[in-house]
C-alpha cells in the first residue's frame, strides 16, 4: 500500500470504513454502488471489469 503523504491534508475514513465491506460485497454480486451527494450522483463503486472496459470504450 501507498505511504501517506506527510504534506497532504486526509480526512477521517471511519464512515467509509462502515460501509466499505457492504460495497464490495454488492460490487462482487455484479451491482454497481451509486454515490450521491445533494440527490445528484457523483460517483459509481464498479468492479474492475467494468472500469477498465469503460476506460476501453472511452478510449483511454
Amino acid at each position: 500500500m501507498r505511504q501517506a503523504d506527510p504534506d497532504r491534508a486526509y480526512t477521517d475514513g471511519t464512515a467509509i470504513e462502515l460501509v466499505l465491506g457492504d460495497f464490495i460485497e454488492a460490487v462482487q454480486a455484479g451491482n454497481s454502488v451509486p454515490l450521491v451527494k445533494d440527490g445528484e450522483v457523483v460517483a459509481v463503486v464498479v468492479s474492475p471489469e467494468v472500469a477498465e472496459a469503460g476506460r476501453r470504450a472511452l478510449g483511454q
